[in-house]
């Protein structure tokens, strides 16, 4: 039976996705509506000592959606939510969705600068924070430009939590509001905006990508049905951020649309993984290779494959540990996929072939192609009709994704220079349109590709995408550099690559560590801050002041090819220490847990 349940989803996946790509009089919404008729008390969502049935959720998602109605918000509004991991997190995610207020969904790790940035391009009119951020909001509440009303509003988690002034406790106010659903559901259609998300792009600081209802369902039928095949008997466990596209936008459809279960942890712990996996019985889980890695690096236990985990899809599960990883805890199916944040062009590997992030055809449709590039050039190479050259199998070229009815391209919400420099024209036929990826990607033979690396000025580490030029920015304001040039540096036995920083001091200024590393701390989020600092006496820069990273990257952090004087963050201490010889063999013989 359960079998048959499965290929049903599969089928219905395919299809799903593909009728998506006309408007459709779907939502979110009308999902979560349709499933709460269907299962009502069945638990929809597992945290902690808390089970949230489908009917709780979906009333406290109405008390939501009519409180906003009452305030006169309408749909195209937008409300920035700033908050860890729990329930309350997708409950407004989905009152908002009910009435089609846009949610800003803003990196919980976001401090200072860089977060002020992304709630102000929000043009919100309302934040609804978690308790456990008010601090960091606080920080920097009076340049903070919400529109009319402009509340701040605090998700207590049921504490009794004394705020700062201007900061209102949202759950007293909801108790009077009902918990009908809203007349607006039905108005709310899949081409609406769902959502925005935010990048680092490839260069600069955080832009909001506008996605659609249409996204949400497509990954839902898609990762969902198609791939994973899910069904109303699996439990999912997520640890992944919500702010992620990973977990908002696939693991979350995935359950919600299938009438499974959400298990929600706060935070990913290597430690506790498998007892919650045994705690919740899930059976499917999305993954990021880097989790995957650190489970994979934890002592082995006799009872590794037993466990009820059975099916996982992510991105990021390199080829070198993808089958010790699946025999080792006895996963049944692995699906590795690839998506932008930006919500194009989706690949996927359902036959499970190691190190392989998919094909270019997804359910009958041709997602995009890889194409020659030239990296000094940084450009397109073309043919004598001035068209793109399409890679060969074996060949490395950057991957373009098809801008069309099923993967369209919003764009990024106030900034029209960012949306048009992500688009390529004429590409293969005059009046066609791709989106450019970033992503250099090798062609294989049967249209499967694998990931080379990263265009530009980004790289990735701990599952996130690092804009070097953001982070030189904030660096740029301790004061001291006449020069900060970052970009990122392969350490053995881990995935992507950590933040390094070769600094210029300005004349007379010497490097105040103890300082230098408090700045860091308080000011970058983990995944962003230089692990490594190499001090230069001149700036590593062309004539025309483009900085050049490719000799400093491959140079790495080695003291015995680097003369220049090398510091180290010491994850634990959380203070920049001398790099040398020994604390070098240290990190790499994996001393140093990041």
């Amino acid at each position: 039976m359960e079998k048959l349940k499965r290929l049903i989803s599969h089928f219905e996946g395919m299809i799903g996705f593909v009728r998506l790509k006309n408007l459709q009089n779907m939502s979110l919404g009308s999902v979560l509506e349709k499933q709460v008729v269907k299962y009502k008390d069945k638990p929809l969502i597992l945290f902690e000592n808390r089970t949230i049935s489908y009917c709780e959720f979906n009333i406290s998602a109405n008390k939501i959606a009519n409180f906003f109605l009452n305030k006169n918000f309408i749909k195209g509004d937008t409300v920035a939510l700033f908050m860890d991991n729990r329930p309350e997190f997708l409950i407004i995610h989905a009152g908002l969705a009910k009435i089609g207020v846009v949610p800003a969904l803003l990196n919980s790790n976001l401090k200072g600068h860089v977060l002020l940035h992304a709630i102000n391009i929000a043009e919100a009119k309302a934040i609804i924070i978690g308790h456990e951020l008010v601090g960091e909001i606080a920080k920097i509440k009076k340049d903070i430009k919400l529109q009319k009303p402009g509340l701040f509003l605090v998700d207590c988690e049921g504490q009794n939590i004394r705020l700062p002034t201007g900061f209102i406790d949202f759950a007293p106010l909801l108790t009077q509001e009902s918990g009908e659903n809203p007349p607006t559901t039905e108005k709310i259609n899949s081409k609406d905006t769902l959502e925005y998300i935010y990048t680092s792009g490839t260069t600069g600081m955080p832009k909001a990508t506008e996605l659609k209802h249409q996204k949400w369902l497509q990954l839902g039928y898609g990762a969902g049905g198609f791939s994973l095949r899910a069904i109303e008997d699996d439990v999912q466990y997520l640890c992944l951020p919500l702010y992620h596209n990973s977990g908002i936008n696939i693991a979350w459809p995935t359950t919600l649309m299938h009438g499974g279960t959400l298990a929600i942890r706060r935070k990913f712990s290597a430690t506790n993984f498998w007892d919650d996996i045994r705690k919740y019985n899930a059976s499917i889980f999305i993954y990021i290779g880097e989790l995957c890695r650190y489970l994979n690096n934890q002592p082995k236990k006799e009872n590794d494959a037993l466990n009820p985990l059975r099916f996982i899809l992510g991105n990021g599960m390199r080829a070198d540990y993808w089958m010790d990883f699946k025999n080792r805890f006895g996963i049944e199916k692995i699906i590795e996929v690839y998506g932008a944040t930006e919500g194009v062009g989706a690949l996927s590997n359902l036959k499970g072939v190691p190190g392989m992030i998919g094909r270019l055809k997804a359910a009958g449709i041709r997602m995009g192609e890889v194409v020659k590039y030239d990296i000094e050039k940084e450009e397109i190479l073309r043919d004598a009709n001035g068209f793109a050259i399409k890679c060969k199998p074996g060949e490395t070229g950057l991957f373009l994704a098809a801008i069309n009815n099923t993967n369209p391209f919003a764009g990024y919400k106030n900034n029209k220079n960012a949306t048009n420099s992500k688009i390529v024209e004429n590409v293969f036929k005059k009046g066609d349109k791709y989106f450019n990826s970033g992503d250099l990607f090798r062609l294989h033979k049967g249209d499967y590709v694998s990931f080379v690396d990263r265009l530009g000025d980004t790289f990735k580490w701990k599952g996130e995408v690092v804009a070097t030029n953001e982070v030189a920015d904030v660096l740029s304001r301790f004061g001291s550099f006449e020069d900060c040039n970052v970009y990122g540096v392969t350490v053995k036995n881990t995935e992507g690559r950590a933040g390094m920083a070769a600094l210029t001091l300005l004349p007379g200024f010497k490097l105040e560590l103890p300082e230098f590393s408090k700045y860091v701390v308080e000011n970058l989020p983990v995944y962003a801050r230089p692990y490594f600092i190499r001090l230069r006496k001149e700036k590593d820069a062309t004539t025309s002041f483009k900085q050049i990273k490719s000799h400093l990257q491959k140079e790495g952090f080695d003291p015995k090819i680097i003369k220049d004087p090398l510091y180290f963050l010491d994850p634990v201490k959380l203070k920049y220490i001398k790099l040398n010889q020994k604390v070098y063999e240290d990190i790499q013989s994996g001393k140093y847990r990041f």
